[in-house]
């Protein structure tokens, strides 16, 4: 059985609550629909350059890294500031490019080396809440 560190599951599941508060909040308060869909547009970019972030740094620790992993852990953060440049009339489409590119993220740590054991039995709960969250605004847009 793999134990995740107390620590990490409790952040970590934190982290889940800015993605749920803004389509809880779009609901309850919908005049302020803008608000929410760029609070969850930043946090998904932070999200996603964080994990990019987690990559370059496993691969850092383990040695001198190939420049090729390292300058493919910098996608995560490229991507999202790309996404985050996508028109203000692709809402729905910005979201699902986010629980997209969180996906992928999942799948390169899922195949991934140089991380913890306990790490992908963290990501797989917190990327399918992330991308139910994602999601689920994305269908608030109308």
């Amino acid at each position: 059985m793999i134990t995740i560190p107390r620590a990490v599951l409790f952040f970590g599941l934190a982290g889940l609550i800015p993605f749920f508060a803004a389509p809880v909040l779009t609901l309850l308060f919908p005049d302020f629909r803008w608000q929410w869909n760029e609070a969850l547009l930043s946090w998904s970019a932070i999200i996603l350059s964080f994990l990019g972030g987690a990559r370059w740094g496993a691969a850092v620790q383990a040695g001198p890294a190939p420049a090729r992993l390292i300058g493919l852990a910098m996608l995560p953060s490229i991507g999202g500031w790309f996404i985050l440049l996508m028109p203000a009339n692709t809402r729905a489409a910005q979201f699902i490019a986010f629980a997209v590119a969180l996906l992928l993220m999942l799948a390169w740590d899922w195949r991934g080396r140089g991380l913890p054991g306990w790490y992908r039995a963290l990501r797989l709960p917190l990327t399918a809440g992330a991308a139910v969250a994602l999601g689920w605004q994305a269908l608030l847009q109308g």
